[in-house]
C-alpha cells in the first residue's frame, strides 16, 4: 500500500456566513454571535437536513474589545492552560470578521455543548482577554477569517482532504482573488455544473517558499473524480482572468 503524503501546516480560512446575537437562555454580558449561515453554498440554497445528525453544530464567535488585544501565541498558550484546567470539551481559533463597518477580532468557539461557554467565557476573563459588551445585533453578512492549523492529505495534484473536519477539501488555485470576484467566478463555475450541493470558500497555508492559495470545499459527495473536474474549472476561470 502506498503511504498517504500528510502536508502538516498553518494558515487561515476566509469565508462569508450570517451572524447574529447568540440565542441563549443564558444572559451573556459579552458580545457573543452565532453563526446561521454555516457552509451556506450546501445547506442554504440545495440540501434541506433530513434528520438532527446530518445539522452541522454552530460556530460561536466571542467578539473582543480590541483588534490587538491578543496575539496568536499567546492565545494558544492561554487555551492550552484551560483545556488542562477546566473538564469542557472545545475547540477555539482566533478569527477576524465584519463589524460596525470594521474588523473586529474574536474567538471562534466550537463545542458539543454550549451550556459550558458562560464558563469557558470566565476562563479566557481570568487570563486577562477582554470582551466587547453584549449588543442586540440582527442577522448580517460577514466575511470572518480565521486561523486555522491544517493536517492535510494529498488525495492527487493540487487536491488535499481536511483530516480534521470531515467532507472538507482544498483545491490549490493559482492566486489569491478579492472575495467579491471570488464569490462571483464560485457562481458561475456553480451554474455549469451538475453537482451544485457544495460549498466554497478560499483558503491559504504556509509553505517554505511562500503561501499556497486554496479553495475550501464541503461537500458531502466525496467524490474525487468530481473534485478533479472542480479543480480543473477553478483553474480555467483563473486562467480566464
Amino acid at each position: 500500500m502506498d503511504k498517504k503524503l500528510i502536508v502538516n501546516s498553518i494558515g487561515y480560512v476566509l469565508k462569508k456566513e450570517k451572524l447574529a446575537t447568540l440565542a441563549s437562555q443564558h444572559s451573556f454580558h459579552e458580545l457573543v454571535l452565532e453563526d446561521l449561515d454555516q457552509f451556506p453554498g450546501f445547506y442554504d440554497h440545495y440540501f434541506i437536513p433530513a434528520n438532527e445528525g446530518e445539522k452541522q453544530p454552530r460556530s460561536i464567535f466571542i467578539v473582543l474589545r480590541e483588534l490587538e488585544s491578543c496575539k496568536e501565541d499567546a492565545f494558544i498558550r492561554m487555551t492550552m492552560k484551560i483545556k488542562k484546567k477546566c473538564s469542557i470539551y472545545f475547540n477555539a481559533a482566533l478569527a477576524t470578521l465584519q463589524l460596525f463597518n470594521k474588523p473586529m477580532l474574536s474567538i471562534r468557539v466550537f463545542m458539543d455543548d454550549y451550556d459550558g461557554l458562560p464558563e469557558l467565557i470566565s476562563y479566557y476573563k481570568k487570563e486577562g482577554i477582554s470582551f466587547h459588551s453584549r449588543k442586540d445585533i440582527k442577522p448580517f453578512q460577514s466575511l470572518i477569517e480565521i486561523r486555522k492549523y491544517f493536517e492535510l492529505e494529498v488525495l492527487d495534484k493540487g487536491i488535499y482532504k481536511d483530516l480534521d473536519q470531515a467532507d472538507t477539501y482544498y483545491l490549490q488555485v493559482p492566486a489569491y482573488l478579492n472575495w467579491d470576484i471570488f464569490e462571483s467566478m464560485t457562481i458561475t463555475i456553480r451554474n455549469n455544473m451538475s453537482h451544485k450541493l457544495y460549498d466554497a470558500a478560499q483558503a491559504a497555508i504556509y509553505e517554505k517558499p511562500g503561501i499556497l492559495d486554496l479553495v475550501r470545499i464541503y461537500d458531502k459527495k466525496n467524490d474525487l473524480e468530481f473534485l478533479k473536474l472542480l479543480s480543473q474549472k477553478y483553474i480555467r476561470e483563473f486562467e480566464r482572468l
